[in-house]
């Protein structure tokens, strides 16, 4: 995909010169450049540009029509394409480059020159990634959907948290944190608490007190998870939870409601199938190669057609590769 565009640019160069009078040999083909009496033919082009870049850009082009057909617009993606632009305009800003030499330095994508370039890129590999994750959530048995939920969703807390990057006064400001919460009588402590993580906490909660409702095991990171299950009801950590994010200092108000599963049950496939994509590294291989199945992908030029075959090959015997990885790595264990 990341060739797609700088593909298409060179396509229209053919294109445009070649209806523009371009003279022609006596065979009828359209000469597109000429050096010390040697000229190249649009034919000659096209063969070379197809040797190099065919497949993957018609595999561009399919993915893409795939993507679309499978994943409509939706807000969501707007606010996830417009959500990347700002980190990658912030990102670019702080070294001096453009968006272009950005996606081309950072991004590693070629053929985009303007913002507008890098929203449709991003929303094309988006509309992709969705694609392909529900393909895989909608294989997924009910057993498992359904454990995930007993696992993950019939318990939630009610709680609030006060959170803080590590810094050299973190520790100061926990001491002053829990001195306080310790000097609270018992029936003002969670009004004491949201005080505290409205003028101490850097959590998107802050202004809320801290509070979290109906929080489920997938919305808390582990540890604090982990803590809040221990904790009594109005009660408070008595020391801080120190993550890789920071440090966290929580309150349990109480259990909170659990969700319906039917409200939740698409949810669950989403997140289930995001997991397996990322712990098992052919599966999106798969998954796409029987979208293409799905849409009947057939190739009626033979040389690219040999190409992808090769390619998916390779896919194959890289998946074999893993799989002759993971045994010997079970091996291992068992000695």
């Amino acid at each position: 995909m990341k060739k797609t565009l700088y593909l298409a640019g060179c396509l229209l160069v053919v294109i445009t010169t070649t209806a523009c009078g371009n003279p022609k040999l006596k065979n009828g083909e359209e000469v597109v450049a000429e050096i010390n009496g040697k000229k190249y033919t649009a034919d000659e082009l096209y063969k070379e540009l197809k040797n190099q870049y065919g497949y993957e850009t018609i595999i561009g082009w399919v993915d893409e029509s795939i993507a679309n057909n499978e994943v409509k617009d939706s807000k969501e993606i707007d606010s996830y394409v417009n959500e990347a632009i700002s980190f990658y305009k912030q990102y670019a800003d702080a070294y001096g480059m453009t968006l272009p030499q950005f996606a081309a330095n950072t991004l590693g994508i070629s053929g985009i020159t303007s913002e507008e370039d890098l929203k449709e890129f991003i929303k094309k590999d988006r509309k992709l990634t969705l694609a392909v994750q529900n393909h895989v959530a909608a294989k997924l048995p009910e057993k498992e959907i359904k454990k995930f939920y007993d696992d993950n969703y019939k318990t939630t807390y009610n709680y609030r948290v006060i959170f803080m990057k590590e810094n050299d006064d973190t520790e100061k400001t926990v001491d002053t944190i829990l001195k306080e919460l310790k000097n609270t009588k018992s029936d003002k402590l969670d009004s004491k608490f949201a005080e505290l993580a409205r003028e101490y906490s850097e959590d998107s909660s802050a202004q809320d007190g801290g509070l979290y409702e109906n929080a489920t095991k997938v919305m808390v990171e582990e540890k604090v998870w982990n803590n809040l299950s221990k904790l009594s009801d109005k009660k408070y950590s008595k020391s801080a939870i120190t993550t890789d994010n920071g440090v966290y200092i929580i309150y349990r108000q109480g259990k909170g409601k659990t969700p319906e599963y039917k409200d939740v049950k698409e949810d669950i496939k989403s997140l289930i199938a995001q997991e397996k994509l990322s712990e098992d590294q052919t599966l999106q291989y798969d998954a796409l190669n029987e979208l293409r199945n799905k849409y009947k992908l057939s190739f009626k030029d033979k040389d690219l057609k040999e190409a992808y075959d090769a390619y998916m090959k390779d896919v194959e015997d890289y998946k074999k590769q893993l799989a002759e990885q993971a045994k010997e790595e079970e091996k291992e264990k068992e000695k």
